[in-house]
C-alpha cells in the first residue's frame, strides 16, 4: 500500500483500513507476548526451573480516599 492509495481512499473507507491495522497490531503483540512467554518457560524448564506468569502487570492499586473523607 502506497500513500498515494491511501490518499485516495474515502474517509469510511479510510476509517476501516485504520481499524483493521489497529486489529492487526494488537494480534502480533500478542502472538509475540505468547511466544516470548513460552520460550521463557522451554529456557526455564532445561535448567530446571520452574515458572509462573500471571496475568496482571505493574503494581497493585493503590486504595483511594473518598470525596469528603478527611474528618
Amino acid at each position: 500500500m502506497t500513500q498515494e492509495s491511501v490518499k485516495a481512499l474515502s474517509d469510511g473507507e479510510l476509517a476501516q483500513v485504520i481499524a483493521w491495522a489497529q486489529d492487526e497490531q494488537k494480534a502480533r503483540a500478542e502472538n509475540r507476548k505468547r511466544e516470548t512467554i513460552a520460550k521463557i518457560k522451554e529456557m526455564a524448564q532445561a535448567v530446571g526451573v520452574s515458572v509462573s506468569v500471571g496475568g496482571a502487570r505493574g503494581r497493585p492499586p493503590s486504595a483511594k480516599k473518598k470525596a469528603g473523607s478527611d474528618k
